[in-house]
């Protein structure tokens, strides 16, 4: 079976690549004025020759080359005026999502396909007129060239006028706070068996107890000298490493961790004594980057929504209503995480025994991660700390057993932390009455 969850070195590296690109304005517009550019010279070279058939004349009017020249120099106008405004609404709804939702929410916003794709179709069709203009005059001899190119011209102004109606809509739906909470949660769902793949996934690989994992006689630091955000590990690549006398590596830095430089973030365990500069390739294998990326990290969805909580709460918005929507997407993901397994904390390989030791993320810490800061900013709320006593009972339906213990802590704590405020004695009663299943 195809290995899904570790991934060749080039593929890392093109994950993480791919994660930077997918989220600029400018891949898929360039790639689409390429196609456009590619696209006009094939339809020039094809129409000049081209004559049209007797039953399309009634259809398509004849253009002179003073007509077809006004036609393509009022839709490319049109074009590039309606493209500073759409790039223009664009600025405007990324400026207003950075200030209520969060900056970090703004990777949710420019991943949106829809209005990469309505940029992309505007300047295209900008470049497809101008090239048009530029090379009219080969074609003035043909006047069904004429005709046809200006026809194509024609619709391709009509097709830009849906664009822009579906892309004004379109962003005045995205900037919605039950939409950003959703493709949130939308994104995290799409990416589970990336983030979480089953076991069966590696099947080189088996999970090895920690308390059977011993120190080698030799352990040698190897140190980073560079600093930044780990965006990927490749896990595979390490625990197939081949060097003399190699009994097992620990990593101690994981996706999403910021790494600072001289740091050691490899720990070989050898039966011999080795330079560290011996391991130093087993550095490339540990992407860093400027940012957190989703690539290995399933706690980034999880802290996006987080955010989004938070920014609902602070004085400035107070807006309990967002951060009730966000609890519940959260719970749904603890659900769906739950029925997941995370990987194992220790691993071994089972045809050279090379084990690896890993900093791993849990059930326990998405948990935590979803509802510690929103019960600390939602302390004065008490339409949150019920909410989350709600989700809390209802995490403890769907959880194993040996997770109540930490929701039981979850909703202890925010019941301490509501009763430090004067409140009055029917909410003390309806907060008593959520907070008995805990008892």
């Amino acid at each position: 079976m195809a290995n899904k969850n570790a991934f060749p070195e080039l593929t890392v590296r093109l994950r993480t690549w791919w994660e930077g690109v997918s989220t600029s304005y400018w891949f898929i517009p360039v790639c689409m004025m390429l196609t456009s550019f590619l696209l006009c010279y094939l339809c020039l070279t094809y129409i000049e020759r081209t004559k049209l058939p007797d039953n399309l004349q009634s259809l398509i009017p004849t253009v002179t080359q003073e007509g077809a020249q006004q036609i393509l120099s009022t839709i490319a106008s049109s074009i590039i005026t309606a493209t500073s405004i759409a790039f223009s609404m664009t600025i405007v709804a990324l400026t207003m999502a950075s200030s209520q939702f969060g900056p970090r929410l703004l990777r949710t916003f420019m991943l949106d396909r829809g209005t990469q794709c309505v940029l992309g179709l505007l300047v295209s069709s900008f470049i497809f007129c101008l090239i048009s203009l530029h090379h009219l005059s080969s074609i003035v001899e043909n006047k069904d060239a004429l005709a046809i190119l200006s026809s194509i011209s024609v619709l391709i102004g009509i097709i830009d006028i849906f664009a822009i109606i579906f892309f004004i809509h379109h962003i005045g739906r995205f900037i919605q706070a039950d939409e950003v909470i959703f493709r949130c949660y939308d994104d995290l769902m799409r990416n589970i068996d990336e983030l979480l793949p089953k076991p069966e996934d590696a099947p080189r690989e088996r999970s090895l107890p920690e308390a059977l994992v011993t120190d080698s006689h030799f352990q040698i630091e190897v140190q980073i000298n560079k600093s930044g955000y780990v965006q990927s590990v490749n896990y595979e690549k390490l625990l197939t490493s081949d060097f003399e006398g190699l009994e097992g590596i620990e990593v101690r830095a994981r996706s999403g961790d910021h790494v600072f430089p001289d740091a050691a973030v490899l720990i070989i365990h050898s039966r011999y004594r080795k330079p560290p500069e011996y391991y130093k390739d087993l550095l490339e294998l540990i992407i860093l980057g400027h940012r957190r990326t989703p690539v290995q990290d399933p706690e980034f969805a999880i802290s996006q929504m987080v955010e989004l909580a938070l920014r609902a709460l602070s004085p400035g918005i107070n807006d309990p209503i967002t951060a009730i929507s966000c609890l519940d997407r959260l719970t749904a993901s603890c659900i769906y995480m739950s029925k997941r397994t995370f990987p194992a904390h220790c691993v071994m390989n089972k045809e050279t025994g090379v084990w690896l030791k890993r900093r791993t993320f849990s059930i326990e810490g998405i948990i935590n991660t979803a509802f510690d800061q929103i019960r600390q900013a939602g302390k004065d709320h008490v339409d949150i700390a019920l909410h989350i006593l709600f989700c809390l009972k209802t995490l403890t339906t769907h959880l194993p057993a040996h997770l109540h213990p930490l929701l039981k802590l979850q909703a202890e704590s925010t019941f301490q932390l509501i009763l430090e405020n004067t409140l009055s004695e029917q909410d003390k009663k309806t907060l008593n009455e959520a907070f008995i299943p805990f008892r």
